[in-house]
């Protein structure tokens, strides 16, 4: 049986400056979550999307720019 995790992080690539950042994911949050937060190295914003992965208790995370 496969245990969903209620805090995960996964690695996503910033739009703007291409580095590499850890992003924390709260599974309490619901399972579809759109939300806007600041790069950790560049400061600049972007939206966050998050869904339901494949397998329970995964998830699926991309981001893109926001203006």
């Amino acid at each position: 049986m496969a245990r969903r995790k209620k805090r995960s992080s996964t690695t996503v690539e910033c739009p703007f400056c291409g580095e590499e950042d850890e992003l924390f994911v709260d599974a309490g949050g619901g399972s579809f979550q759109t939300y806007e937060e600041d790069c950790a190295v560049c400061c600049r914003p972007r939206t966050v999307h998050v869904e339901p992965g494949e397998e329970p208790g995964e998830f699926r995370v991309w981001v893109e720019r926001s203006e």
